[in-house]
């Protein structure tokens, strides 16, 4: 039975979270008792300039797919047990995301965030914004996910100005970090394996630690 994963967003998050995950369920007692892992990006978005600095693309690639730029740096991972797919669209429909056993929304948008908050049942929303980041997943209450997710025009995870005076902030992989983590722990859950334990929600900035933890629909019905 193929798990899939679906990954929304190709940019300094999602790019990164690619990168770092793909590698490392490559091969291996994992992935080999899973049988197949299939690992969905979608983004409409194409390569510029400004994402250069902090997504992981090369100047070669700036005017293709960010996906397709994304996934063809992996291939060589790729076997009859690991597919990565491209999907140059956005999600905004539910049937965007059928069929897919963990989701994770690493772009800037508050439809495709609707969208999984209430129809996927294992998600993660990563957001960030300079040296900070916020990990909100599927165990935190109902009421805190609504209060962050507001209607807002999209945003880069790095501060005005930073791609042109060179003060990029490093959110974006503390948040990637989050991600392949608790993607890599959520198949070792779904592989039977004792131990595995997907990271908390949370929000973090590198400059500053831990900053606080969110509250958990358990917590909130106790």
């Amino acid at each position: 039975m193929a798990r899939t994963i679906t990954i929304i967003g190709a940019g300094g998050i999602g790019s990164n979270l690619l990168c770092a995950l793909v590698p490392a369920i490559h091969r291996g007692g994992l992935v080999e008792g899973l049988g197949e892992v299939v690992v969905r990006v979608h983004d409409s978005d194409r390569v510029s300039e400004d994402n250069l600095a902090h997504q992981r693309f090369l100047p070669s690639q700036v005017g293709r797919h960010k996906v397709e730029a994304a996934c063809s740096a992996l291939t060589e991972f790729e076997s009859d047990r690991l597919r990565v797919t491209p999907v140059p669209t956005d999600v905004r429909v539910p049937g965007d995301i059928a069929s897919s056993d963990l989701v994770v929304v690493a772009v800037d948008s508050p439809v495709a965030r609707r969208v999984v908050h209430s129809t996927a049942e294992r998600w993660l929303d990563l957001r960030c914004s300079g040296d900070g980041y916020i990990a909100i997943d599927h165990r935190v209450d109902r009421g805190t996910v609504e209060s962050l997710t507001v209607d807002q025009p999209p945003k880069s995870c790095q501060l005005g100005g930073s791609t042109t005076n060179g003060n990029i902030q490093f959110g974006y992989l503390a948040a990637a970090a989050h991600g392949a983590q608790w993607l890599l722990q959520s198949l070792r859950q779904f592989a039977g394996e004792g131990g595995a334990m997907q990271p908390l929600p949370q929000s973090a900035s590198i400059s500053f630690g831990t900053l606080g933890r969110l509250v958990l629909e358990q917590e909130a019905i106790t």
